[in-house]
């Protein structure tokens, strides 16, 4: 089982009610086509409640999302609860602008007005403000951070990623929590494909190459279709492969006080139940994503 793949079981509880359409290779979207298969805001939202409201007694409010794509966590961060409010980080000003009409424009009750997206690189986020870009949401420092869906994989280098915790560390509130996910296994370093089907697509997570001794590796997600029609290369990725233990390690040196490492049970079958508890010791499965939480 991919990584990918094992990211869908977790969430294989809230399931698509997206009407069935005929959809092809040149009709489709591919951010549409992106949230349905690999996305679920609202089990990470459920997370993020739970470990917060279990380490400082409240519920959070602000919520900052690095890399944030489409913007699909800040919308149903949003729509949670009244009082909260959010703010996306990209660089991509397409896929923002993308967002903002697709799933900022489906907001009601004012809801939108609780979403703040901003074009920026994430290693130029500042407390003071550098470049204009504090990180603050809302005029206040966020209580919640995330970087998920590996985001934070295509920082190569290690003083790059201990350069961008550092600076997450700096602009969020001293009572908050830094959320990441992170992948591994001994299958997430071969290069295969795997098709997943869903209601009139297929997902295909194609890891293209890995290199053992720099853990480079090169990823790929491709659609297809009933007609027989492809949407190759939708998505691509150059990523480092990271460990459990070296993100660890470069969270706490670059100012966190406290990393925990959520790992996910199994079920009957062995495949993920999508319940994460806090864990020392993982299992041996071929292929498993966890989160990771570092608190201030």
């Amino acid at each position: 089982m991919s990584p990918v793949k094992q990211k869908q079981k977790k969430h294989k509880k809230h399931k698509d009610r997206r009407k069935r359409s005929r959809l092809n290779a040149k009709n489709a979207d591919r951010h549409v086509l992106y949230e349905r298969s690999v996305q679920c805001p609202e089990a990470d939202v459920e997370f993020v409640d739970m470990v917060f409201e279990a380490t400082y007694g409240t519920k959070p409010r602000r919520l900052r999302e690095d890399f944030c794509g489409t913007a699909a966590l800040c919308c149903e961060w949003v729509k949670t609860r009244d009082g909260n409010v959010a703010t996306g980080v990209d660089l991509d000003t397409s896929v923002l602008e993308w967002g903002r009409k697709n799933n900022l424009g489906r907001l009601k009750d004012g809801a939108v007005d609780r979403v703040d997206l901003v074009n920026a690189n994430v290693l130029d986020l500042s407390a003071n403000g550098t470049n204009g870009n504090s990180g603050r949401v809302a005029g206040e420092a966020p209580e919640v951070v995330v970087s998920l869906n590996f985001s934070y994989f295509c920082f190569k280098e290690r003083d790059t990623l201990k350069r961008y915790f550092a600076s997450v560390r700096e602009t969020m509130h001293e009572k908050g929590l830094y959320v990441l996910d992170i992948m591994g296994g001994p299958d997430s370093q071969i290069p295969q494909e795997e098709e997943t089907e869903h209601e009139s697509f297929s997902y295909v997570w194609d890891q293209d190459y890995f290199n053992p001794i720099t853990h480079d590796c090169r990823c790929y997600i491709h659609f297809r279709f009933p007609d027989g029609s492809k949407m190759k290369k939708a998505f691509s990725y150059e990523w480092r492969l990271w460990s459990v233990a070296e993100v660890r390690d470069a969270l706490l040196e670059s100012g966190f006080s406290a990393v925990d490492v959520y790992w996910e049970g199994s079920d009957e079958d062995g495949e993920g139940d999508g319940v994460f508890e806090k864990s020392v010791e993982g299992d041996d499965s071929p292929a498993w994503v966890a989160y990771i939480v570092a608190t201030p």
